[in-house]
């Protein structure tokens, strides 16, 4: 029973708000369109979509947190990718198809949760610049 309440007082004392399945179907729904077809044209375009993620990272219930955490990593990868550098470019296509689970989980969860489907994006490859 102490340690009960020992653990309760440090988690209402932690300063981070609770998350919860209504805060995070919110901001889900609010920016659904956006997760269904992130703007991912130019570094600008991916690090906005990375700051999505992150924000619903920080907010994810636990059943889904670690599968934001892989996509948002991903994304974040992404924006930082040299398409002029083969292996860079290797890198990020290898944690976009690592990252297909983390990705079908969330789609999952949040469906069921909420109500409203994230589209499970599918695997591509960032093209290479054509050469001169």
């Amino acid at each position: 029973m102490v340690a009960l309440a020992g653990a309760s007082a440090v988690t209402a004392c932690s300063g981070d708000p609770p998350k919860t399945a209504g805060d995070y179907c919110q901001t889900i729904s609010a920016n659904l369109d956006r997760l269904n077809a992130p703007a991912i044209a130019d570094t600008t375009a991916i690090e906005s979509t990375a700051e999505l993620y992150r924000s619903i990272t920080s907010i994810a219930p636990l059943a889904v947190q670690e599968e934001w955490r892989t996509m948002t990593s991903t994304v974040e990868a992404a924006a930082a990718v040299d398409p002029n550098d083969p292996a860079s470019v290797q890198s990020v296509t290898d944690m976009a198809r690592q990252s297909q689970h983390a990705a079908s989980a969330i789609s999952d969860y949040t469906t069921r949760i909420c109500g409203v489907t994230i589209v499970t994006p599918t695997t591509t490859t960032i093209a290479a610049p054509p050469e001169s």
